[in-house]
């Protein structure tokens, strides 16, 4: 009877060794699965997504309960957007992403000013994000109404200040809209590491990288344009 009860003791402790082994490996392959992709890894799975979108092949996810209660305890996105606010063009829909996958920041002609810049901030330091994008898309009527020079009253006048057009753009009405969209999405780029220490910083480390691309409304594609290089100095 002895010998019998030492067997099932060392059955039991066994059983509560596999599982504690079992219980920790999971565990581990939840972290590794959370953890943070490399800027080039983060900006492929959005170039993918955005692939499978406008190819009307988006894949399967699980919105419901079990992914709910996941993302209760904590978000883990892997790359943040700075996009316009237009209502045609929704980072999660045009990149193929779930919830908790991407931290997006909207507003008009995809502009910087101190409340957005401190949410991308938050989102490098705090959420481990390595990638921004700054999404701009075609016919945007922040950058018309900038185009235009004509002067707008109140709080949406102070917005389209803050759209840069560049300068020597084409003659064509068409042609000059594109180009300033896409000069206005990569001046912004620009001056996310020009007014943030952390944004430039953590370019600088290889921590995280600045992108910005164009959406086009017909087909669903994104340009990209690389941002250039950003300025050591803050000013």
């Amino acid at each position: 009877m002895i010998a019998i009860a030492a067997v099932f003791d060392r059955s039991v402790m066994r059983w509560a060794i596999s599982l504690a082994a079992a219980t920790w490996i999971g565990s581990a392959g939840l972290l590794a699965q959370d953890a943070a992709p490399t800027p080039d890894v983060a900006l492929q799975r959005l170039k993918d997504g955005n692939d499978r979108f406008a190819s009307d092949k988006p894949a399967a996810r699980d919105i419901g309960g079990s992914r709910r209660e996941k993302l209760a305890k904590g978000q883990r996105p892997f790359a943040i957007v700075l996009g316009c606010a237009d209502s045609r063009v929704s980072p999660e829909l045009v990149f193929d992403q779930g919830l908790g996958d991407l931290f997006v920041v909207r507003v008009a002609g995809n502009i910087t000013d101190p409340a957005l810049i401190g949410s991308i901030e938050f989102a490098l330091q705090d959420l481990k994000a390595p990638l921004v994008v700054v999404l701009a898309h075609e016919e945007c009527g922040a950058v018309k109404a900038a185009l235009s020079g004509k002067p707008l009253p109140g709080n949406l006048g102070e917005l389209v200040k803050a759209v840069h057009v560049g300068k020597d753009l084409p003659p064509g009405k068409a042609e000059a809209l594109a180009a300033a969209i896409r000069a206005n999405a990569l001046y912004q780029a620009e001056e996310l590491a020009r007014k943030s220490p952390v944004v430039r910083d953590f370019v600088a480390a290889g921590r995280a990288r600045v992108v910005a691309g164009v959406y086009s409304l017909e087909t669903g594609r994104i340009r990209w344009l690389e941002a250039p290089k950003a300025r050591k100095g803050g000013g």
